[in-house]
């Protein structure tokens, strides 16, 4: 019994329960981030204190949202130190695309459920594909922010069944959905699409789903004319299995 204890405080002491978070969806962390950049982290200072908090120099190679910054802060430890299990460290020389948001007071932080995108040898096409999204939203000028936790109530995957097997040049298609304050849907447009009759068809769905939303307390409630990113994603035949859309970028 003893020794069971022992292993129990042995493991709390080094952080095993891992901090979770949903992978957040490209257009959902693009909307809810404050600033968006392609950059390497050059410089990492002390935390300040004892609080979990890291300023961090950035070289920006591209922007795709908000003002220039030459430095962010990161919510973890700068010596890599066992803390938290929510805690993040990101070394010197790291390229990435930062997903940041802006504090109250002015800083504008990242942690590890930010849907930070590290840029190295690893899923290169994921990266590609990433990278492309927010290229598109830049060049439409898209800037809004919305801090709002939206859900698809489940329905949308069924009716994407309906694509099995279909044949597209494009990769991936962005809507935009505008909210009345009560969730119903005042209108879907196209971002970027296929480029064929499947984007209409692709909006006529989008107008029949039905969301939840959550903000500080406050569920099922937005702002009139709230918008709404969705991306949908087409994934070609592989091994033997059918072609297929999906609202989740792998």
């Amino acid at each position: 019994m003893k020794n069971i204890l022992q292993i129990i405080i042995y493991f709390f002491s080094i952080g095993v329960f891992a901090c979770t978070c949903d992978e957040p969806k490209i257009t959902e962390k693009y909307i809810e981030s404050d600033f968006v950049a392609k950059a390497t982290i050059v410089k990492n200072y002390k935390n300040e204190s004892s609080i979990e908090l890291y300023k961090a120099d950035i070289i920006i190679s591209e922007i795709f949202k908000g003002e220039k910054l030459k430095s962010i802060y990161v919510a973890g430890r700068s010596d890599g130190g066992m803390g938290s299990s929510c805690e993040l460290f990101i070394p010197e020389n790291t390229e990435l695309v930062i997903y940041a948001r802006k504090r109250k007071d002015g800083k504008y932080s990242v942690g590890l459920c930010s849907g930070l995108l590290y840029l190295n040898n690893r899923n290169l096409k994921r990266q590609r594909g990433e990278l492309n999204i927010l290229r598109m939203f830049n060049s439409k000028n898209i800037e809004f922010t919305d801090k709002v936790s939206y859900r698809e109530k489940g329905k949308l995957h069924n009716n994407l069944e309906q694509f099995k097997g279909i044949e597209l040049e494009k990769n991936y298609a962005v809507y935009e959905i505008t909210f009345a304050s009560d969730l119903t849907i005042k209108n879907v447009v196209e971002i970027s699409g296929f480029g064929t009759s499947i984007d209409q068809k692709l909006i006529d769905i989008l107008k029949k789903t039905e969301w939840s939303s959550f903000d500080n307390g406050i569920k099922d409630k937005v702002h009139d004319s709230s918008k709404l990113l969705i991306g949908i994603y087409f994934y070609p035949e592989e091994k033997g299995n059918p072609s297929f859309l999906s609202q989740f970028y792998y």
